[in-house]
Parts: C-alpha cells; sequence; structure tokens
C-alpha cells in the first residue's frame, strides 16, 4: 500500500501520539552552566544533609570561594537543630551573604527562611530533583560516604575517620585552586609535617585563584558537554510540554501525559502551571513538549509547503497517464504511459518522469508534472494527485 506523502503522513502521525511521547527517551541533557567563583571567603556556602542509616546523619557544609569543608553530626534534621548547629559555625566563620540549599524540609520551613532574613542572609534552593544545581556539597557527601565505608572495612571508628578525611581534605592543596582549603579561608599558610620550600615574604593569598578557577571550570565544561552530548533545548515560554515522570517501575511511562505550560524560563530553570494554575519548578532536561496536531504551532508558509491541496495545486490527467501541457508557453509537457504487460509499470513511469523532470531542471521554464496514481488492479485511478514543480 502506498500513497503520496506517505512517509510525511507516518511521521506525522508518531509525533502527534501523546503516548509515544509520554514513553520516549529524555532529551539530551544541557549544556553545563558553570558558577563563578565568589570574591572573597565564606561570601556563598552550600549546606546539605548527608544520612549514613546505620551511623547517622550529619550536616556537611561547603565554601564556594575556599571549598572549606565542615561536617558536623547531627542527632535531628529539624529546622531548629539546623540553625543550632549553622550558629555554632557561624559564630567561628561569621555569617555569609547567600546559602544554597536543597528543598528539603528543613530548609523549605518558613522557621529557616525568617533566621535567614533576621541575618541578612540570602537563601537560594535549587531547582527540585536537580542536585546538579548544589554539585559542590553532593561532591563532598560521595568523599565522606567512602570514608565510613573504609572505616568500617578496616574496623576502626568511623568518627575519627570523618575527621582525618576533613582535615587532610582542608589541609591539602585542591586541584583546581592549587590551595589547600583552609589556606583560602584563614589567609595563612598551612603548617604540616612535610618541609616547606616558601620563602616569598609577600605571599598572596588569593593570587591568580579566581582565573584558575575560571579556566578549569571552562575546560571541564567542554570536556563534559562533549561527553554527555549536551545540546540546548528548544522549549520556550508558552509552550505546551509533559513533566517527567518520577515514579519507579518498569511499566512507568518517562514523563507524564497531563499538560503544563511554560510561566518562565530562565535558563535550565523553569516554572511551569498546569490546567488548574497550580506551579511546578523544573530543569528543562525533566520537560518534554507535547505532542501538537496537525498544523499546530505552524507558520502559514511552512503549512502551506508541506500540504498541498488540490486547490492550490491543480491535477489534469488522463486514462493513458499523460501529463498534458499547460496552456501558459512556460510549462513543458511530460508524457508518461503505462506498461500493461509488465508488472513493473509503475516502475518504468516513475523512472521516465525522473528523467523527464531531471531534464527540464535546467532550463528557465517552469513545467508541471502532473500523474495519477493507479493500482495494479486493473489500472483503478487512485485519489490522492499531486503537482512536482521544476525551478
Amino acid at each position: 500500500m502506498w500513497w503520496p506523502c506517505m512517509d510525511r503522513d507516518v511521521a506525522n502521525t508518531v509525533q502527534e501520539c501523546a503516548g509515544c511521547a509520554a514513553v520516549s527517551r529524555q532529551h539530551p541533557p544541557e549544556p553545563l552552566t558553570r558558577k563563578e567563583m565568589p570574591e572573597r571567603a565564606w561570601q556563598e556556602i552550600a549546606v546539605d544533609f548527608f544520612s549514613a542509616k546505620e551511623i547517622a546523619t550529619f550536616l556537611v557544609v561547603v565554601d564556594y570561594f575556599s571549598r572549606f569543608l565542615k561536617v558536623i553530626e547531627m542527632t535531628g534534621t529539624t529546622a531548629t537543630k539546623t540553625i543550632d548547629a549553622l550558629e555554632g559555625i557561624f559564630r567561628e566563620q561569621t555569617y555569609p551573604e547567600t546559602i544554597r540549599s536543597d528543598n528539603g524540609p528543613p530548609f523549605a520551613s518558613e522557621e529557616f527562611l525568617s533566621y535567614c532574613n533576621s541575618k541578612n542572609i540570602r537563601l537560594v534552593r535549587t531547582i527540585p530533583y536537580w542536585p546538579q544545581m548544589n554539585g559542590l556539597v553532593e561532591r563532598q557527601n560521595q568523599g565522606i560516604l567512602r570514608a565510613l565505608r573504609i572505616a568500617k572495612a578496616t574496623n576502626i571508628d568511623w568518627r575519627k575517620a570523618v575527621q582525618d578525611y576533613v582535615y587532610m581534605y582542608n589541609t591539602t592543596p585542591h586541584s583546581v585552586t592549587d590551595k589547600a582549603p583552609m589556606e583560602l579561608l584563614t589567609g595563612r599558610p598551612v603548617k604540616d609535617l612535610l618541609p616547606s620550600l616558601r620563602t616569598d615574604p609577600h605571599w598572596l593569598r588569593d593570587a591568580d585563584v579566581r582565573e584558575k578557577d575560571a579556566m578549569r571550570k571552562m575546560r571541564a565544561k567542554l570536556y563534559t558537554d562533549d561527553r554527555r552530548q549536551a545540546k540546548s533545548s528548544d522549549i520556550k515560554e508558552g509552550d505546551m510540554v509533559m513533566l517527567r515522570n518520577y515514579e519507579t517501575g518498569k511499566l512507568e511511562p518517562k514523563f507524564r501525559l497531563e499538560k503544563f505550560k511554560v510561566v518562565k524560563k530562565t535558563g535550565n530553570d523553569t516554572i511551569v502551571a498546569n490546567e488548574e494554575g497550580v506551579m511546578y519548578r523544573r530543569s528543562v532536561t525533566h520537560l518534554r513538549k507535547y505532542p501538537s496536531t496537525r498544523g499546530e504551532n505552524l507558520n502559514p508558509e511552512s503549512q502551506q509547503l508541506e500540504s498541498p491541496t488540490r486547490e492550490k495545486h491543480p491535477m489534469k490527467f488522463d486514462k493513458n497517464w499523460k501529463v498534458e501541457e499547460e496552456k501558459a508557453a512556460s510549462k513543458a509537457t511530460v508524457n508518461c504511459r503505462e506498461n500493461k504487460g509488465n508488472d513493473t509499470g509503475s516502475s518504468i513511469m516513475l523512472a521516465t518522469m525522473t528523467a523527464a523532470v531531471a531534464a527540464l531542471a535546467g532550463k528557465k521554464t517552469n513545467p508541471i508534472c502532473v500523474c495519477p496514481i493507479a493500482a495494479n488492479n486493473g489500472g483503478t485511478d487512485l485519489p490522492g494527485d499531486y503537482s512536482v514543480p521544476v525551478n
């Protein structure tokens, strides 16, 4: 079975299928957006909870400038206990300008927000289901987990293992800044058991640190974007989209069938709303355009080119597969006749038309090739005639 523009019609039908879109693969991730290094130490910090069910729950705090790490063992994760733990750190290091956290219950509570406002601290929450936005502290959680696993495997005290890991991390030169986190935080060189070759009395703590940080981040961005085949999303404000389905299970679709409208989009951060007006904040990577009906979201010019009609492209043909000459002098004539005694008549007809049209392509005329479609069951004409303009 065949009909004119069959491939296009099949592609349009698949693209309009909401069920097919719901179980399709997720789009490639967005290119990385690297965070710029703050201007000074303890200006912006990241906080997060790390829980090891067999041992304890920890509050992890990281400074974005120096990468200084602080780990506190917690007896609970309520907003009150979180504030008390942070107050102990801030009394030693002073209050930061910004705290970046996820949307966990302690950080999303009104009590924690009121505390930040009272201390003139700006609270920045990450996109839900997008831990990469707080990647610095998430990466530290992996190191703490590794230290706990080593402590369990070697039968040593896990508290001492965590303390040793934090101290070694803070006193070891970082791979990005080439300086130890404690050195950048305190403003003085770190004294350890190894001999030091530093003799310059005019030691500069922050010399070239921000430049090195920017260069390393750019190289990491280029490498990661290429490895993940990152691609910018074409989703924009006003589009109808589907949300990623976070339910687990082999039979669960990748996306929900409910329609959402993109209300605001800032880089990777997107806010969508359903028909009831309920808004959700998601990463654009977790969205997919909702399949549109044929002709929707197309401008009139593209729709006219892709869906020609009989009125705009009149057909003229006879039973002998003739292409009649138009009255205008600029139109050429192509004659095609069916081979009645051969089953390959349609193939011969198409080959003849192709050769004729190709021969006319170099002329400055405007021929129109008009031909009906006939089945092999006695030469019955089928609907769906179309014209082929040759430029």
